[in-house]
């Protein structure tokens, strides 16, 4: 786990700034023509930088935990009466509109060589991605979860909290195994907390696997302040917490209210001058993930490249639908891959403890 610098975010932003433009000149410029170059330096473009990325990634300094210094202040400070707001990962969402957006490219790159068939199936990729697009923002919405925070964030404001002393423990994934809509298969859902210790019990605070990853590897052994809000009755469901290191950063996440409700009775004063900060950014390339990904996307536009520099006019047009459908098909493929690694592989630097639970029907 590296972390994110100045030259991996100009990197990664700007190999995707050029796929994007390699993909909007497809409709901006389709009377163009061939050879064309426009797209075609936009696409060798983003592959530079990708490689740029790449490179800046794996030569960034790791990620490491919070100084000593920084982390054992002489006495204990309060938590923080401003609490930063969850970051939201732009580029992560970017990349994937990008993605689902190659096919419609790829149509309508095709569009001109199959009269109104070529229309219908451009209409049929259009419909198709714009549903892929919702149903993606609906499976990846967060909106219940930061209303959840923004109620702990405006408590801490008003000058108290619940708040406890807790000692960071090692990050879990549970895998929850559950009777799959298929017979003989299994549905897994997996999940990912960040174990805090008050002598003999423990806290679970959930998040991303990424979150949990970076807060273990930041405060692993450390103590610090665990906060709920004081309006945690009004919240159905896991409650709002923040683990809040002496130094001043803050892993937010969920907690379980069984768990919390020992320390839900007596308040806390915060320090309304004193700012919680979030976790430094890490350097998101992941070789088993990112490498399939890119790959693909590589591979899409060498096989494309026919048609972008003779022209769809210049080639049969069972050629073209076949080079353009292929290099769709080679793009979403690596992307669901990619993705599928991601969901099972666990970010290095901390050690995790891995368990298994089953529901009772299958147990």
């Amino acid at each position: 786990m590296r972390r994110s610098t100045l030259i991996t975010r100009v990197f990664g932003s700007a190999a995707l700034a050029c796929a994007a433009a390699a993909l909007a000149l497809v409709f901006v410029h389709f009377d163009a023509p061939a050879p064309r170059w426009d797209i075609l330096t936009a696409l060798g473009a983003a592959a530079v930088a990708a490689a740029g990325w790449v490179l800046a990634c794996r030569a960034a300094p790791r990620f490491t935990a919070v100084p000593p210094a920084a982390g054992r202040p002489s006495s204990v400070p309060p938590p923080p009466g401003r609490l930063p707001a969850p970051a939201r990962d732009a580029c992560r969402a970017a990349g994937a509109v990008v993605l689902l957006l190659t096919p419609v490219s790829l149509a309508r790159l095709s569009a001109g060589v199959g009269g109104v068939l070529s229309g219908v199936v451009v209409l049929l990729v259009i419909v198709v991605t714009l549903k892929a697009l919702l149903f993606a923002r609906k499976q990846a919405s967060e909106a219940d979860t930061r209303r959840k925070f923004r109620v702990l964030t405006d408590d801490a404001g008003g000058g108290e909290l619940h708040a406890a002393r807790v000692v960071v423990g090692e990050p879990v994934r549970m895998r929850f195994l559950e009777r799959g809509d298929k017979p003989g298969e299994q549905d897994v859902t997996q999940y990912h907390w960040l174990v805090l210790r008050d002598g003999g019990h423990e806290i679970r605070l959930s998040g991303p696997c990424e979150e949990v990853a970076r807060a273990a590897v930041r405060f692993g052994g450390q103590e610090g302040w665990i906060c709920w809000p004081l309006r945690w009755k009004l919240i159905e469901g896991e409650l709002p917490a923040a683990f809040v290191a002496d130094s001043g950063e803050v892993f937010m996440g969920l907690a379980d209210p069984d768990e919390a409700r020992r320390y839900l009775t007596g308040t806390q004063q915060v320090g309304p001058r004193r700012a919680g900060r979030r976790l430094p950014r890490t350097a998101k390339f992941s070789a088993p993930v990112h490498g399939r990904i890119l790959g693909g996307a590589l591979l899409g536009a060498l096989i494309a490249s026919p048609v972008l520099y003779r022209g769809p006019q210049h080639l049969p047009g069972v050629v073209v639908w076949f080079l353009c459908a292929l290099a769709a098909a080679v793009v979403g493929a690596s992307a669901l891959k990619g993705a599928g690694t991601a969901s099972q592989s666990l970010p290095d630097g901390p050690s995790w403890t891995v368990s298994e639970e089953s529901h009772p029907s299958i147990a």
